[in-house]
C-alpha cells in the first residue's frame, strides 16, 4: 500500500501519525510524508512598496518557514522509520489542498491519510475546508483521523506492534460496499479488535393503508436478504477477528444512523465505501460518504478504489 501523509505539524496531524504507529497496515506499505509550504501572502503593489531591508526581512521569514516545514517532515519521517516503515519526504509550495492532490497522483498513491478535529455534536457544522475538499478530488482512499478537543495522546505501544480497534463498517451490497469489506478484511487486527457491520435500511413512508400493507411484505423481504449479505460479510472478515458481529437497523437518513451506531458502539473508525466516481464526485458534497467524513466523531477511512480511468 502506497501512502500520502500529509500534516501541517498541529496536534491533529500529530494525532493521526500516532494511528499510523498503531494501525496493522500491510508490512510493505510504503509512506511519504508531505507538508506544504504557501510564502507569507503579499500583494504585488505590496511588494514594490518594500524597501531593501524589508524584502530581506521578508525572504529571511520565507526562509525560515520552509527550513522549520523541511525539519517537520524529517522528524515525522524518523518515527515511521524507526516504526519499521521505508518511505520518502516531501516539502512542497504552494496551496496545501492543490500539493496534496497533486503529490497523490504522482507517486501514485492508495491511500491519503489527514488529521482533523473530533467535533462534539454542537459543533458539527464548523467542519470542513481542507479534509472535504481532499475527499472529493483525491485520486484514491481518503483517511481522515479525527482528535476531539483535550483528548489525551494515545498510550505508547512498542515499535512494530499494534493497537486494538473497534472498526464500523457501514455496508449494503454495492461495489463500494464490498471494496470497503475486502479491505476491512485484508488487516491482521490485534486481538481485542472488533468489527460492527452496520447496515441502515432508508425508510419508505407511505400513508394509505393498502399501500402499507404492500410495502410491509416487501419489506419484510428486504430485510430477509440483507441479513443473508451481512452474514455473508462476517464469514469474510473472520480472519481479521473473530469478533464480528451485523446489526440491521431502518432509519430515514442513513449517514446519521451509521454515525448513531458508531457512536454507540464506542468505534475508533468508520469505515465506507466511497461510490461516487469521475468528476462529478465534486459535486457530491452531501453524499452519504462525505456526511459520514464530516460529522463523525471518531476517525473515518472513505474507501475509494482506483481506476485506470479515474
Amino acid at each position: 500500500m502506497n501512502i500520502l501523509i500529509a500534516t501541517d505539524g498541529s496536534e491533529y496531524a500529530d494525532h493521526a501519525l500516532d494511528f499510523m504507529l498503531r494501525f496493522p497496515f500491510p508490512r510493505d506499505s510504503r509512506m511519504t510524508v508531505l507538508t506544504v509550504v504557501d510564502d507569507i501572502p503579499m500583494l504585488p503593489a505590496e511588494m514594490d512598496a518594500l524597501d531593501e531591508t524589508q524584502s530581506e526581512a521578508l525572504e529571511t521569514a520565507n526562509k525560515r518557514l520552509r527550513d522549520e516545514a523541511e525539519e517537520l517532515v524529517q522528524r515525522e519521517g524518523k518515527r515511521l522509520r524507526e516504526d519499521g516503515w521505508p518511505g520518502d519526504t516531501m516539502v512542497r509550495a504552494g496551496k496545501p489542498i492543490d500539493q496534496v492532490l497533486r503529490v497523490a497522483e504522482e507517486i501514485d498513491a492508495d491511500l491519503i491519510v489527514l488529521g482533523s478535529h473530533g467535533m462534539s455534536r454542537a459543533k458539527r457544522f464548523l467542519l470542513g475546508s481542507v479534509s472535504d475538499r481532499v475527499l472529493q478530488s483525491a485520486p484514491c482512499s481518503v483517511l481522515i483521523v479525527k482528535k476531539k478537543d483535550g483528548e489525551p495522546a494515545p498510550e505508547a505501544i512498542e515499535p512494530g506492534t499494534n493497537a486494538a480497534y473497534r472498526i464500523t463498517l457501514a455496508f449494503d451490497i454495492s461495489k463500494a460496499s464490498h471494496d470497503a469489506l475486502e479491505l476491512c478484511a485484508s488487516f491482521p487486527l490485534e486481538e481485542g479488535s472488533a468489527i460492527d457491520v452496520v447496515n441502515v435500511m432508508p425508510l419508505i413512508t407511505a400513508y394509505r393503508q393498502d399501500v402499507r400493507q404492500h410495502i410491509n411484505s416487501i419489506w419484510m423481504q428486504k430485510k430477509i436478504i440483507m441479513q443473508g449479505e451481512l452474514n455473508k460479510a462476517v464469514k469474510s472478515l473472520q480472519w481479521a477477528t473473530a469478533n464480528v458481529k451485523t446489526e440491521l437497523r431502518e432509519a430515514s437518513n442513513v449517514s446519521d444512523e451509521v454515525l448513531i451506531a458508531a457512536e454507540e458502539a464506542g468505534s475508533d473508525l468508520i469505515m465506507v465505501g466511497c461510490k461516487d466516481k469521475g468528476p462529478i464526485r465534486r459535486l457530491l458534497v452531501g453524499s452519504i460518504t462525505q456526511r459520514m467524513a464530516r460529522y463523525a466523531q471518531c476517525t473515518v477511512w472513505a474507501v475509494r478504489k482506483k481506476t485506470a480511468n479515474d
